[in-house]
């Protein structure tokens, strides 16, 4: 694993959110943070890895028809997310625990690379103020 001191700016493989069984249970029981255009959906719990998060991005299908601009959205929310993973990692580094988050976008539109940037940032620090309320209630 990465130093503490220093938080690499990837994404690697163990980072992805692909178990079925988190997936579903994610959908399920997870919260959610609203912006327009972009939903986080989290849940706390165990990881399979040594990661404090492991996340996952969607475009629609239905909204979307062609299959180069979903990638387009999802590639741009990846990179938005790996730019700004250390806000959500120092926190749940210091609490001792592990999310899944899984990152929707439900815009009409095509975003630009600084729009999508601004939202994914914007939820991951209300991502925080929500793990520093509600800590000692949520786990498990």
């Amino acid at each position: 694993m990465q130093s503490e001191n220093k938080i690499r700016q990837t994404l690697c493989k163990q980072e992805r959110l692909t178990r079925r069984k988190l997936i579903e249970d994610l959908q399920a029981e997870g919260k959610s943070i609203k912006t327009p255009a972009i939903i986080l959906v989290y849940r706390l719990g165990e990881l399979p890895c040594q990661f404090p998060a492991q996340v996952m991005v969607t475009a629609s299908k239905r909204l979307f028809k062609r299959a180069h601009d979903r990638n387009r959205i999802k590639r741009l929310m990846r990179e938005g997310y790996r730019k700004q993973k250390h806000i959500v990692y120092t926190s749940l580094t210091e609490q001792k625990l592990q999310a899944s988050l899984m990152f929707i976008f439900t815009g009409k539109q095509l975003p630009n690379q600084p729009y999508v940037h601004g939202k994914i940032t914007e939820l991951m620090k209300r991502f925080n103020e929500e793990l520093k309320k509600n800590t000692p209630n949520e786990l498990g």
